[in-house]
């Protein structure tokens, strides 16, 4: 009877990384359904989901502040800074290229950081991470070359910057989330990866052109906070009580797959079919890193 019922639970959790994945695939939508300036889209994405958790996370914020102190709390707004300049590239890279080739870029993440991980902390690089960079540069390469030598303007290098910050962000998330519960964790990463990067909507005027009577933008703007930063990242989360980790890294990959139709069927947008050898590289070099992540080290 328990077996069943745990089968069932499985069942279940596994439609919720589904409906998690596939909030991810509109990002990219609802990301150019906003017409708000990229700086205000990127802080406030963020900014809105921590306040979102606040009622939630009040009391657990308290008692980490009185057993571990106020220092282990601003440790915490380093990886908030790094993530919340990640979004800020992340948008206006969005903004500048094909929404499939931004969610494609981004699923490298798990490439950069094994080599990451390697460089600064173990020192031997495996070889299957030296395989999986030869497919990235091989995919970056081929998308330069279908492009005519150019890389969708700037949009793909901010992309790639984008990816690099977050990987930065997971790197220094390892050391310092260590004993801090994930609720009040990701509660102060939002919070403070948004009012962090907030003077940067400043500094232009970017705020001061937000107008609240722009209905579908502030809509779009709160459907991000809501769907993709919470509903999706929450689902991957509790889906690691009950898969292991690499089976549910994999539902990662479901974003720039259902970002590609999305964007087709809201935004007509289709990128170029010699573009797509370069996607399923990309693919390709995550997919190694994944399931080297499972094998063991040597």
């Amino acid at each position: 009877m328990e077996i069943i019922e745990e089968t069932g639970k499985k069942r279940v959790v596994l439609v919720f990384m589904v409906i998690g994945a596939l909030t991810f695939g509109f990002v990219g939508v609802l990301t150019r359904i906003c017409l708000f300036p990229d700086t205000v889209i990127a802080s406030f994405r963020i900014l809105l989901a921590g306040l979102i958790l606040s009622p939630f996370c009040i009391t657990g914020v308290w008692k980490l502040l009185k057993k571990q102190g106020i220092k282990k709390y601003l440790l915490l707004l380093i990886p908030a800074l790094f993530l919340g300049l990640h979004f800020q590239l992340w948008v206006m890279g969005l903004k500048r290229t094909y929404i499939a080739t931004a969610s494609f870029i981004v699923t490298l993440s798990p490439v950069f950081f094994a080599l990451a991980e390697r460089l600064i902390f173990r020192g031997k690089i495996h070889k299957r991470t030296y395989i999986a960079l030869g497919l990235v540069v091989a995919g970056a390469l081929w998308l330069l070359w279908v492009r005519g030598g150019k890389l969708g303007k700037e949009g793909d290098l901010f992309c790639f910057a984008s990816m690099l910050l977050f990987v930065i962000y997971l790197l220094v998330s390892q050391r310092v989330s260590r004993n801090v519960p994930h609720l009040v964790y990701i509660h102060t990463i939002y919070l403070w990866g948004g009012l962090l990067t907030l003077p940067l909507s400043l500094i232009n005027g970017d705020l001061a052109a937000v107008r609240l009577n722009d209905l579908a933008s502030l809509s779009a703007l709160m459907a991000l906070a809501l769907f993709p930063s919470l509903i999706g990242h929450t689902t991957l989360n509790y889906g690691v009580r009950y898969f292991p980790p690499l089976t549910v890294s994999f539902f990662t990959l479901l974003e720039p797959v259902f970002a590609t139709i999305t964007a087709a069927i809201f935004l007509s947008e289709f990128p170029g079919i010699g573009e797509f050898p370069s996607y399923i590289l990309f693919l390709s070099a995550t997919v190694i890193i994944m399931l080297k992540m499972k094998s063991k080290p040597g």
